[in-house]
């Protein structure tokens, strides 16, 4: 019973303190409707992502990458997308995985896993977008690899920015991943 108190007592918390960090604002402060390019280095490789908000606080979320060497990852899932304040969001997806790594001879069409994560966005300066998410991909219950990512963006108009990321995750080697998104 103890347990289930303080439980309430967090989540009561933090609910207060978001309410009185937040504004009036409603909408988010990003557009989660965009096509993002990029390229990787160390190993170096090819990425595509394309998110497409459904409704207001919900988008689909498509992913897939490769380093040409007989591997891949492919996600695809559902997110959501929420303001904190005037100038951050806080955002995150639940996805399917097809993951085959180089070494892998045993699964022709890659090894199935589901993975979530969470992030937030926020603008610095105008134009300039700062990002962060934390995530965890699980194969079984033997295997999990947890993902960070930190990066910036500059947003050149309302329909083009680049931006950079720095990745450690356990899908891949630590690596830069640079990329042009287009907005619509």
């Amino acid at each position: 019973m103890s347990s289930v108190r303080s439980i309430t007592l967090i989540i009561k918390t933090l609910a207060i303190v978001i309410g009185l960090g937040s504004t009036h604002v409603m909408a988010t402060n990003f557009n989660y409707s965009n096509l993002e390019v990029g390229f990787t280095n160390n190993p170096s490789g090819l990425a595509g992502t394309g998110r497409f908000a459904f409704m207001d606080g919900a988008h689909f979320i498509v992913n897939a990458s490769s380093q040409f060497e007989g591997d891949w990852i492919v996600s695809g899932g559902a997110g959501f997308q929420a303001p904190i304040n005037g100038f951050v969001d806080i955002h995150g997806d639940a996805r399917i995985y097809s993951v085959k790594f180089p070494e892998d001879d045993k699964h022709d069409f890659g090894e199935l896993a589901y993975g979530v994560n969470v992030g937030v966005r926020a603008w610095v300066m105008p134009q300039i977008e700062a990002t962060a998410i934390v995530g965890q991909v699980a194969f079984d219950s033997d295997d999990t690899r947890s993902v960070v990512e930190l990066g910036g963006r500059f947003h050149s108009t309302d329909a083009l920015s680049i931006g950079i990321l720095y990745r450690a995750n356990g899908l891949y080697k630590e690596q830069f991943y640079s990329n042009v998104r287009f907005e619509f």
